[in-house]
């Protein structure tokens, strides 16, 4: 039965996940998983983004890629699959270790929970964004050894090295399982040694608690050896010819900016809970139709989930340093605020509730937390509260109301979930556009990020479009490979701009670049008509390509220099355009 519902929630979630259209994140993930596939373990030459997946999403997209082939629907299957693991994982941490209708009513609870996120910014966030959703599998996956291995010694080795395997994936594990551990074991180790002392012992019983407190020291331990591993295996594979990872881009605003990211981050979280309730309202970016009508009245309904998550988090804080505490519970609510409270005031905010999925494993952790602090306490009034004493024809029919309140929640959602995801299909972006460009025999091109990657696995190669800085057309470095720019191996002769609005779309290169570019390469066709495409289902006709007689690549390092020192003539022309050419520093 469990397989089943295994099964049924990954079709519905890939169909979810092709409501949104595909993007060169995606694409890049893809392309990097397949040159691990053909042995570039190492992802030598590769400047990846700041969280490397090497350990957890590129193995996985290799092994998809490997069955289904490198284009963007096995994108969309890897995003299924992923947030599958992510709420079968939360449903087993919080069963625990309870048996029957314990079990069922945990498990209910976070499925309820995480069934349905809304279409657009939900959807995007917590399933196919390749962000940090993944990353709340293996933190799960290493609480939920600790909960059912127990306090044994050989258990601190393996949560050192299932750490390292998760941070070496994503640096955010730092901030959501290993700082956590390390907060909590201090935690219950100086409430043992308090509580020794309050009770007659003095010293001698606070140095007793502490001696008994042995496990969660070790776990200290266990988490400072882990990040250390992860750490020094990242320094040894670059220093092997591994991949380049680029620094997390965090840093702290100015306080005036916390209130507004505040409620960027409240929308976020209201979004993936499949709860944010307000009419009309629509994420220009995300793609998805305002919201209305019988959906408003779902996404009403899932604030239950909302509550539910509030209420399990208040749970275990009232009861945080109490010697039965739930470790995990614990583990869990301090992940969540650390993730927050580190989100909040940094440049990480400064987007759109897109970018909100750098939060996202709090949907998990919230959904754990409410299965193992309330499942209990709800099955408790079913059985010794007023609807235990309340009978049918002189039957107790306290665990039937419950059931058949789980089963109508579930039922209620899971038509939510159903009914999100049985729509068609979100269009790919530029089929009309990579139609032009094979029709016009142009291969090998440069252009802006969000057109580059998605492009090239859209047409299976045909097409190959790398991505460019606007200011001087030099490799973008974030999730790119070296040898993609390498003017002896490949010729760009068509540079593709984009005027259509959104931070998914444009890319308009600075003018310096292009009257640089007119002059050294004097026999051009421009395309200024515009191209068509669709996006969000409407015709767009704001692509333009210039196709130049020559190796744009080439002249790389001759664009560096003449617009960082420009010459007087280029000063002119490009001031007479209305700016003037900007420097590559």
């Amino acid at each position: 039965m469990f397989l089943l519902l295994v099964c049924a929630l990954f079709y519905e979630f890939l169909h979810l996940s092709q409501t949104y259209a595909e993007n060169s994140d995606e694409a890049n993930i893809l392309l990097m998983a397949n040159d691990m596939l053909h042995g570039n373990i190492y992802l030598s030459g590769w400047n990846v983004s700041d969280v490397p997946f090497i350990s957890t999403e590129l193995p996985q997209m290799a092994l998809l890629v490997w069955v289904f082939g490198l284009n963007l629907y096995t994108a969309h299957i890897a995003a299924a699959l992923t947030y599958t693991l992510v709420v079968v994982i939360a449903m087993l941490l919080a069963k625990g270790k309870a048996h029957k209708w314990q079990a069922v009513v945990r498990m209910a609870l976070v499925l309820a929970i995480m069934i349905a996120p809304q279409p657009g910014v939900g959807i995007f966030v917590i399933i196919f964004s390749v962000g940090h959703i993944g990353t709340a599998a293996p933190v799960m996956l290493t609480w939920l050894v600790l909960d059912r291995a127990g306090r044994r010694w050989w258990v601190l080795p393996v949560i050192a090295v299932m750490l390292a395997w998760a941070e070496a994936a994503d640096p955010l594990v730092l901030v959501i399982a290993i700082y956590p551990v390390v907060a909590v074991c201090l935690a219950r180790t100086l409430s043992a040694a308090v509580s020794g002392a309050r009770g007659g012992g003095g010293l001698a019983g606070a140095r007793a608690a502490v001696v008994s407190r042995w496990f969660e020291l070790g776990l200290v331990v266990a988490g400072a050896a882990g990040y250390a591993v992860a750490w020094l295996g990242g320094h040894l594979l670059h220093r092997a010819g591994g991949f380049v990872q680029q620094p997390v881009p965090f840093k702290i605003v100015s306080p005036d900016k916390w209130f507004l990211h505040a409620r960027i981050v409240v929308h976020g979280l209201l979004e993936m809970f499949g709860a944010y309730f307000v009419p009309g309202q629509q994420q220009a970016q995300a793609g998805a139709p305002p919201l209305g009508g019988f959906d408003q009245v779902i996404a009403y309904t899932h604030l239950v989930g909302v509550v539910l998550a509030i209420w399990g988090a208040f749970a275990i804080a009232r009861r945080f340093f109490f010697k039965d505490a739930d470790f995990v519970s614990q583990l869990l609510l301090v992940g969540i605020v650390a993730n927050i409270v580190a989100y909040i005031p940094s440049t990480l905010a400064n987007a759109s509730s897109l970018n909100t999925r750098e939060i996202a494993p709090v949907l998990p952790f919230a959904a754990v937390l409410a299965g193992r602090m309330l499942g209990d306490r709800l099955l408790r009034a079913s059985l010794g509260g007023p609807l235990a004493t309340f009978r049918l024809r002189g039957k107790r029919i306290g665990v039937r109301v419950v059931a058949a309140s789980l089963v109508v929640l579930m039922g209620w959602f899971g038509f939510g979930l159903w009914r999100q995801a049985d729509v068609p299909a979100a269009p790919q972006p530029y089929a009309q556009l990579v139609s032009y460009l094979e029709q016009h025999h142009l291969t090998y091109g440069i252009g802006g990020y969000w057109q580059s990657s998605v492009i090239t696995v859209e047409s299976g190669g045909a097409v190959t479009i790398r991505a460019v800085t606007p200011a001087c057309l030099q490799p973008y470095q974030w999730e790119s490979k070296n040898e993609w720019y390498d003017p002896s191996q490949h010729t760009a002769n068509f540079l593709l701009l984009s005027n259509v609005p959104g931070f998914f779309s444009k890319f308009a290169v600075t003018p310096g670049a292009l009257l640089l570019l007119n002059q050294w390469f004097a026999h051009r066709n421009d395309n200024t008509g515009g191209i068509l495409t669709v996006r969000n289902g409407n015709p767009v006709y704001n692509y333009q390509v210039r196709v130049y007689k020559g190796n744009i690549l080439a002249v790389r390092q001759k664009l560096v220099n003449n617009l960082t020192n420009p010459p007087p003539w280029l000063v002119t022309a490009a001031q007479l355009k209305g700016k003037p050419p900007a420097a590559c520093g």
